[in-house]
């Protein structure tokens, strides 16, 4: 026979309130029995046991859009980070041009291969925003050319585009020079080796980082087959984003305001309005960014203004009492640009990850189509 209690046993046994047991009762979650006299209200003890038991159970979890996307380009982990198994740390010394072939292809050259020059830039497609530059020129670009000669060509456009000096002014200075050198007669009027060995560092460690956003949005162009230069410009558009690629215009910003204002009084402003400081903390890295230092310690050995180095290192070394996340590689490439007198906007960033986007598209058309799909629901 079943065991029945009254009302506020019930709601103990349940462990609620009585009018929160009757609003179960409203939504047939508990059944009531009247008793004899027709006004008690009365409740099956098994029924109140089970649903004790359901409630105890963690919900399911919610849908989400995440997809397992499995990728042999780059692998990450707080010792380092590693381009097609190799470390980066063993490589960052190498020309960029190299590290894109292994990205792309899986092997090493064993030289530096000879990329095509492009210097010749229509001149609406120069109008001093960088990003935008480079995605107005990808979209010129032969739709039918493969990922790696899209790529090559859009990177070697860089340096015209961006340049402060006229293309065909550089075009007599650098034409069989690698990237980092093209880069540094594009933006500085002279430049030595170092700087650009520099820039090389730079293009290196920033070249892919496993499925960052903009890598992202390059594989959901090439999950529904779009052609290699629309992939990049999917690409070059997230990575425009003020809090993807532009992270480092912003630790640019906090070294000129620590030139002025001090690093400790800057460092309290941004401590007392809860404000997370630039180029500090980072999704993947919990203890460091292994890709910090090998970039500082090159700028710093960079020749440069004595009141800019003091700001950087200044911060640096306050920075431990104020932020408890350590410094990520957008500190270093800000610290660079600072340093050496660059635009904040300088786009090394895009430039480099070009390379990673050409080598994640390449997987990408391997895998079946079209397999990202958001799951919405509706509002309101």
């Amino acid at each position: 026979m079943p065991t029945f209690v009254r009302a506020p046993e019930a709601a103990r046994l349940l462990g609620v309130t009585t009018p929160t047991l009757y609003s179960y009762v409203s939504r047939q979650r508990v059944t009531r029995t009247l008793g004899a006299d027709g006004r008690t209200s009365l409740f099956e003890v098994a029924e109140l046991t089970a649903l004790r038991e359901k409630n105890r159970r963690p919900p399911p979890p919610p849908p989400t859009i995440d997809v397992r996307v499995a990728t042999g380009v780059t692998q990450l982990n707080e010792n380092g980070v590693s381009y097609r198994g190799m470390p980066v740390a063993e490589l960052v010394d190498l020309d960029f041009e190299r590290v894109a072939e292994l990205l792309w292809t899986g092997t090493l050259p064993e030289k530096t291969p000879s990329w095509p020059s492009e210097f010749d830039v229509h001149p609406r497609l120069h109008t001093g925003h960088a990003v935008m530059d480079l995605v107005a020129h990808a979209a010129q670009l032969d739709a039918d050319a493969d990922a790696c000669t899209t790529a090559r060509r859009l990177i070697m456009t860089a340096p015209a585009i961006t340049a402060e000096r006229d293309g065909r002014e550089l075009a007599s200075d650098i034409e069989h020079a690698r990237l980092a050198d093209r880069l540094a007669a594009a933006w500085f009027k002279r430049p030595d080796r170092q700087l650009a060995d520099t820039l090389n560092a730079a293009l290196v460690l920033l070249a892919d980082h496993e499925l960052a956003t903009s890598t992202l949005a390059v594989r959901v162009a090439a999950s529904v087959r779009s052609s290699p230069n629309a992939a990049l410009i999917a690409g070059l558009a997230a990575v425009e984003g003020d809090l993807h690629g532009s992270a480092s215009h912003y630790a640019h910003a906090l070294f000129i305001d620590v030139a002025v204002n001090g690093a400790e009084g800057v460092l309290e402003r941004y401590r007392a309005d809860h404000q997370r400081v630039p180029g500090f903390g980072h999704s993947v890295y919990r203890q460091r960014d292994p890709r910090f230092e090998p970039l500082l310690d090159r700028v710093l050995d960079l020749p440069a203004p004595p009141n800019r180095r003091a700001a950087v290192t200044e911060l640096i070394a306050l920075s431990g009492r104020y932020v408890t996340h350590p410094p990520n590689i957008d500190l270093a490439l800000g610290a660079l640009t600072y340093l050496v007198g660059l635009r904040p906007d300088c786009p090394i960033f895009a430039i480099a990850r070009i390379a990673g986007w050409a080598a994640h598209y390449l997987e990408e058309i391997e895998e079946r189509p079209v397999r990202f799909r958001g799951l919405a629901t509706i509002r309101g």
